[in-house]
């Protein structure tokens, strides 16, 4: 009997496998058959027949290096409708101050109305924070970080969805990262958000009931009835907080296939496993039983290969299914979520970042484990038991 348990193990390894390649397989598919662009023409006619009045958002906190760029990039975005913008800045020393003037300049020059807001601090999320206090006044509200390029990307498709037939109560747009990798933490992040299952734009199809404020845009309307951006400061996934409350109140949350392309640049290796243990120590809070995934399918392919190595000499056809499986679904989930994140693809670049997004989700998983200590934007925070965000003083043992 003894010797039937190494073979039940490894019988058991490759149903592992089986499940996560079952698993990536469905979301090769969905996102391949996913619409690629949304049919202009009719997101334009859905906008134009209720003409809401739409303001623009972009929280700012400290300098980056295409800030300016991103901030002005609005002149340049596909649209058929009247916008105005601001740009969210707690005090008047931040740092971001002159690229937002400069910004400010040039898309008034371009016809578009643009200001400067003071927030000040209102809560220890700050985003949140500085939402609440700039964004009012308009039927809809489009948010979007400082580091997104907005040239080209069709705004009629993201506010379409709120002024169909049967109007959605937020629309996103699923992020990826654009910008030359200059740092192994930029290589580490690209990889992550394209070339793995926790592809936004992969991710948004296997998981619809997902929120990533990068780009979205919200009805008045539907973020009154949720308690307005102020109920969210003490959220550190305010988006995830969002999407919750919505579906709470029967309201819906689409993805639209755009993509949101961030120019992030210069993180190290400690930023990026920092920010996806902030987004992992997110989903401990509020979704606990999906954190359970992350092992089970996003990192899932290396385990199953060095656990059919040890098993290779036991059941060495069953070993070897288990790993090929995995490794050829791995394969397959890194070059479709670089194709479906607008970045360029090949066999040896999907490898490498496979590799490199597996390695970055194990560790932030086990930070987010360890802990529920965060540091973000300057403030060491605490994750409380009921998703709330505390002074670690303020926090009991």
């Amino acid at each position: 009997m003894a010797t039937d348990v190494p073979s039940l193990l490894g019988f058991l390894l490759f149903g592992w496998s089986f499940a996560v390649a079952s698993t990536s397989l469905e979301a090769v598919r969905r996102t391949t058959f996913a619409p690629r662009a949304a049919l202009r023409e009719g997101a334009e006619a859905a906008v134009g027949k209720e003409k809401p009045t739409v303001l623009v958002v972009r929280p700012c906190a400290g300098s980056e290096p295409s800030l300016e760029h991103t901030l002005a990039s609005l002149a340049r975005a596909k649209r058929s409708f009247d916008v105005r913008c601001r740009f969210a800045i707690e005090e008047a020393g931040d740092l971001a101050l002159p690229a937002a003037q400069r910004a400010a300049e040039a898309l008034t020059r371009a016809g578009i109305e643009a200001e400067i807001v003071f927030t000040g601090d209102g809560g220890p999320n700050r985003k949140a924070a500085q939402l609440a206090a700039a964004a009012e006044g308009a039927d809809v509200l489009i948010v979007t970080d400082s580091d997104v390029d907005l040239a080209g990307v069709d705004l009629d498709a993201l506010v379409a969805p709120l002024a169909s037939a049967s109007p959605a109560w937020v629309a996103w747009a699923p992020p990826a990262e654009h910008a030359p990798p200059r740092t192994l933490g930029d290589h580490a992040s690209a990889a992550v958000l394209g070339a793995s299952l926790h592809a936004f734009p992969v991710l948004a199809r296997l998981d619809p009931r997902g929120l990533v404020g990068k780009l979205f845009a919200i009805r008045a309307s539907a973020l009154a009835a949720i308690g307005g951006f102020g109920s969210l400061v003490d959220y550190l996934g305010e988006d995830m907080e969002i999407a919750r409350r919505v579906r709470e109140k029967g309201g819906s949350v689409v993805a639209v296939p755009i993509v949101a392309r961030s120019l992030a640049q210069g993180r190290s290796w400690e930023d990026v496993i920092a920010r996806f243990s902030r987004w992992l120590t997110v989903i401990r809070a509020q979704r606990p039983l999906l954190l359970w995934s992350y092992p089970a399918l996003f990192f899932a392919t290396w385990p199953i290969v060095l656990l059919a190595a040890a098993f290779a000499f036991v059941v060495p056809q069953v070993a070897l299914g288990a790993a090929l499986l995995a490794l050829l679904a791995r394969l397959a989930i890194a070059l479709v979520a670089a194709r479906a994140a607008g970045r360029p693809v090949g066999l040896f670049s999907a490898l490498r970042d496979a590799v490199l997004a597996d390695v970055v989700l194990a560790l932030a998983f086990a930070r987010a484990l360890r802990s529920r200590t965060v540091t973000w934007r300057d403030r060491v925070l605490v994750v409380d038991r009921t998703g709330l965000l505390q002074k670690p003083s303020a926090v009991k043992p």
